[in-house]
C-alpha cells in the first residue's frame, strides 16, 4: 500500500505539477506549482518514512550525487544564515518560491525518496506520464497560437485568447504561464520522448508526440531554450554516432532513420512556422513575433520585461549581470542570501539601467541561474552548485565512454545527459522554474535507477522498541505539513482577494481580507506589509472618528514597524511604508518626518532608483521645501537624464523661485 501511495505520487507531480494554476491567487502559475509539490512531497516521504517503520529498517539507496547534493544543501543553508532577508532565503522569492531553502530541501527529499522506491519499470512509467501531460500542454499552446485558450475557456467560458493581457498567439506559454518556461519543459520532455521513439514498438506513436511537442515549442518563440535544444541534439547526436558500431546505429540503419526524420521534421516545421532564431516562414500568417518595439507602462510592474518579453533583452541583460557580479563582489563568500536578488541587486544597479526602456521594472533574478547563485550565494554555494552540475555530467559521460552499458541504457543515458545540457544551456539565458527544478534533481535520479548505479546504506535500525510511537509522529508531523501547506495556499488566496479590493479602493472590504490573510499566516512580511498600508488608508477615511481612526493608525504603525524588522533590506517593503506613512500624514503631520526618513533609507538602499529621488521631490515641494526640492529633482535628472516628469517638475520649480 505504501509503495503504492509513493509510487503513485511521483506520477502524479509528474503529471499535475505542469498543469495546475488557478485564476484565485496572488500569481496564478509557479506559486500553486510549488504548493502542490509540497503536498506531494509531503505525501511521498511521510509514505517513505512509514514504510521504514513497518520493515524496520533503513531504506535508503546511496548515489554517485549525494556528497556533491549535501555540500549544496549545506551551502545553501550557510547563505540563508548569513542572508540580508532570512526569510526570503527560506521560503523563497514571494510570487515565484521556487529557490528558496524549503524549496531545495523538498527537491532534496523527492531526489533520495525516488532512488530508495522507485525501479527501473516505475521510472520508465514515470517518465511515460510525464509526456502525456506534456502532450495535453502542448495540444493547449497550439490551440492558443490559433486563436483558442483553454485558459479563457475555463476562466470566462469564451472560445478566444483575449482573457490574457499578453498576446499568447504570439508566443504561447499554456499552463506554465510564460513562453520561456514552456520552452524550456518541452525542450527537457523532448530527449525522453525521442528515447521511447527509439525503443518502443510504438515508434508512430511517440513520433506524433514529438512533433505535437516540438510545435508547442516553436510557438514560444523563445531563444534561450531553442538554443538548449540545439545544443542537447549535439550532444545525443555525437555520443550516439560515436558509438554508432556497437548500437548499429547509422544513417543508413532504423535508428539512425528515425533520428533523422524527427531533425528533418523539426526543419519543416521551422520553414513552414519560422522560429525563435531565424526570420524566415513559408508563409507571413505564420511569422515569428517582432521582438522590440511595444509600449511599456510607465507604472512599476511585478515582473519584468524579460519575462514578459518586448524590447530587445540583449542589452539590458549586460547591465543585469553586471549588477550580479558587484553583488558577488559585495558578497563574495556567502552571497547577499538564497533568492536576495529582488533586494541586492538595487544596491548595486548599474545607473545605466535607468537609460533602458525596463528601468521601472522589478527585477527578482539576474536572468542567469549561474549569475544568480554566484550574486545571491557566494564562492561557496557557486561552487557546490557546479560540483554537482560536473559531478553528474562527469558520471554520464565515463559512463558513456567505458561502454558498460546495455544498448537501450546507453540510449537513455544520453537522452537524459543531452535533456540535462539543454537545462544548462537555456539557464545561462533565464532561470529555472518548479517544473525545470523536479526535472533537474529527478532526471539524475532516474538515471541512476536505469544504470543500477546504486547501493543500499547500511544502518542498524534504532527504533525497534518504540515503532508505535515513531509511527504515530509521522503520521502526525505529515498531516500536519499538510495542513500547514494547505493553510499557505488559503492565506494566499485571501491575499489576493484583499489586494484586488485595494485596487479597486474598497478599503473597508480590503482591511478585513488582509488582515485575515494576515492571521492565516503569521509569517509573511507581504501580507503585513499591505496591511498596514490598508489600515492607513482607512484610518485617513475615517478621520471624523477619532477613537477608530486612533486605532487604525496604531495598527498601521505597528504592522509596519514588524515588517521592516523582519526585512529591513527589503526595498519593496520600504516603498510600502512611504505610502503607508503618508497616508497617516494626512491626520497629522508628523507623519511627514517618518515619511521623508522612509524615503532616504529606500534610497541608501537603492542609490541608483531615479523614482524614489522625483518622489522625494514632489513631498518635499508639498512641505514648500523647493531648494531641497529642486536638488532631488537634479538628482533624479543625474540618473536618468531622460526622466520626462522630472524635467518638467525642475522646469516649474525654477521657474517658480525666479
Amino acid at each position: 500500500m505504501l509503495d503504492k501511495v509513493i509510487t503513485y505520487s511521483f506520477y502524479l507531480l509528474f503529471f499535475l505539477t505542469p498543469l495546475f494554476w488557478t485564476s484565485l491567487n496572488y500569481e496564478l502559475f509557479e506559486f500553486n506549482k510549488m504548493i502542490l509539490t509540497y503536498a506531494l512531497t509531503t505525501i511521498i516521504v511521510g509514505a517513505w518514512a512509514l514504510k521504514m517503520v513497518n520493515q524496520r529498517s533503513w531504506i535508503i539507496n546511496r548515489t554517485p550525487l549525494d556528497i556533491p547534493l549535501l555540500l549544496f544543501l549545506l551551502a545553501n543553508i550557510l547563505s540563508t544564515i548569513f542572508s540580508i532577508d532570512p526569510h526570503t532565503s527560506i521560503f523563497g522569492y514571494y510570487s515565484r518560491s521556487n529557490g528558496g531553502l524549503l524549496s531545495i530541501i523538498s527537491y532534496l527529499l523527492l531526489y533520495w525518496a525516488f532512488v530508495s522506491n522507485m525501479d527501473r519499470a516505475k521510472a520508465t512509467t514515470l517518465l511515460k506520464v510525464g509526456l502525456a501531460s506534456g502532450f495535453l500542454i502542448s495540444l493547449w499552446a497550439i490551440f492558443e497560437h490559433f486563436g483558442i485558450s483553454l485558459s479563457c475557456v475555463i476562466l470566462r467560458g469564451e472560445f478566444n485568447a483575449s482573457c490574457w493581457v499578453q498576446d499568447v498567439q504570439a508566443r504561447v506559454f499554456a499552463s506554465l504561464g510564460q513562453p520561456n518556461w514552456l520552452a524550456s519543459y518541452l525542450a527537457m520532455l523532448i530527449f525522453p520522448a525521442l528515447y521511447f521513439y527509439l525503443n518502443e514498438s510504438k515508434k508512430y506513436l511517440y513520433f506524433t508526440l514529438l512533433i505535437t511537442m516540438y510545435l508547442a515549442f516553436t510557438f514560444t518563440y523563445s531563444r534561450g531554450p531553442t538554443l538548449g535544444l540545439i545544443g542537447g541534439f549535439v550532444v545525443l547526436t555525437v555520443l550516439l554516432f560515436e558509438r554508432s558500431r556497437e548500437l548499429s546505429i547509422s544513417p543508413l540503419a532504423p535508428l539512425g532513420r528515425r533520428i533523422l526524420i524527427v531533425l528533418g521534421s523539426f526543419l519543416i516545421i521551422n520553414i513552414l512556422f519560422g522560429s525563435a532564431l531565424t526570420s524566415f516562414r513559408l508563409v507571413s500568417k505564420f511569422a515569428a513575433p517582432v521582438r522590440p518595439g511595444i509600449s511599456l507602462p510607465t507604472t512599476q510592474s511585478v515582473g519584468t520585461q524579460l519575462e514578459n518579453g518586448g524590447t530587445e533583452s540583449g542589452a539590458i541583460r549586460f547591465i543585469v549581470w553586471a549588477g550580479a557580479l558587484d553583488i558577488f563582489k559585495a558578497y563574495p563568500i556567502f552571497g547577499s542570501g538564497l533568492e536576495t536578488f529582488a533586494y541586492s541587486y538595487y544596491q548595486f544597479r548599474p545607473a545605466s539601467h535607468n537609460l533602458t526602456s525596463e528601468w521601472d521594472f522589478l527585477y527578482n533574478k539576474a536572468h542567469n541561474e549561474y549569475l544568480n547563485y554566484l550574486s545571491t550565494t557566494g564562492f561557496i554555494g557557486f561552487g557546490a552548485y557546479m560540483f554537482m552540475i560536473g559531478s553528474f555530467v562527469y558520471w554520464c559521460t565515463r559512463l558513456l565512454v567505458t561502454r558498460k552499458l546495455a544498448n537501450q541504457q546507453t540510449i537513455f543515458l544520453t537522452a537524459i545527459l543531452a535533456s540535462y545540457v539543454s537545462y544548462l544551456i537555456y539557464n545561462f539565458f533565464l532561470f529555472s522554474v518548479v517544473i525545470i527544478a523536479i526535472f533537474f534533481y529527478l532526471f539524475p535520479a532516474m538515471a541512476f535507477v536505469f544504470t543500477e548505479g546504486l547501493k543500499p546504506l547500511k544502518l542498524k535500525w534504532p527504533f525497534g522498541k518504540v515503532t508505535f510511537i515513531v509511527k504515530g509522529v509521522v503520521i502526525f508531523s505529515t498531516l500536519y505539513l499538510l495542513y500547514s501547506i494547505f493553510q499557505l495556499w488559503r492565506a494566499d488566496v485571501v491575499f489576493n482577494a484583499g489586494s484586488r479590493q485595494s485596487e479597486l479602493g474598497q478599503v473597508g472590504e480590503a482591511y478585513n481580507l488582509l488582515a485575515r490573510a494576515s492571521s492565516l499566516n503569521k509569517n509573511e512580511p507581504l501580507y503585513r506589509s499591505e496591511f498596514a498600508y490598508t489600515a492607513a488608508a482607512a484610518a485617513a477615511l475615517l478621520k471624523a472618528d477619532a477613537s477608530s481612526s486612533a486605532e487604525l493608525t496604531s495598527e498601521a504603525l505597528t504592522q509596519t514597524q514588524i515588517v521592516l524588522q523582519t526585512s529591513p533590506n527589503n526595498i519593496s517593503f520600504w516603498r510600502t511604508a512611504i505610502r503607508t506613512y503618508f497616508e497617516l500624514s494626512s491626520l497629522d503631520p508628523k507623519y511627514m518626518e517618518d515619511t521623508l526618513n522612509a524615503i532616504d533609507t529606500a534610497i541608501k538602499l537603492a542609490p541608483t532608483d531615479p523614482k524614489l529621488y522625483y518622489n522625494k521631490a514632489l513631498i518635499l515641494e508639498s512641505q514648500k521645501k523647493k531648494d531641497e526640492s529642486i536638488q532631488a529633482l537634479k538628482e533624479a535628472l543625474k540618473l536618468k537624464p531622460n526622466y520626462l516628469e522630472a524635467q518638467e517638475a525642475l522646469k516649474e520649480a525654477t521657474a517658480s523661485t525666479k
